[in-house]
């Protein structure tokens, strides 16, 4: 079986402190919520990049509408592919790895760029 990823890089203004990405397989109201709270709690501007394996649910139509870049594959093509598809849009030097579940506390970008930092 070939697997046929797409993908789409959107526009970036400026540079991001973290490259953030984000595998989801028909997960949309938790993804939401998870790059909702990253919005909301990030110090700094970051890149989010998601993978949509299958997006049946609206997935691909709601990350489209938020501009942001992703991979997409048609059929789910399982975890490992879906960090490292979105990995190749990735144009920071730091990544992070978060599941679709996952809800971020303010300021934890900062906190972790301070150990980085040390």
């Amino acid at each position: 079986m070939k697997k046929k990823i797409e993908f789409y890089q959107s526009k970036i203004n400026r540079e991001p402190k973290f490259s953030i990405l984000i595998p989801s397989w028909n997960n949309i109201e938790y993804l939401k919520f998870c790059i909702n709270s990253i919005k909301k709690n990030s110090h700094f501007h970051n890149q989010i990049v998601v993978h949509i394996n299958e997006g049946s649910d609206g997935t691909l139509e709601w990350i489209k509408e938020q501009r942001l870049s992703y991979s997409y594959s048609k059929n789910n093509i399982g975890v490992c592919y879906g960090f490292n598809a979105p990995s190749s849009l990735a144009i920071s030097d730091y990544i992070v790895l978060l599941d679709d579940d996952v809800y971020v506390c303010p300021d934890w970008d900062l906190y972790l760029w301070e150990e980085i930092e040390k």
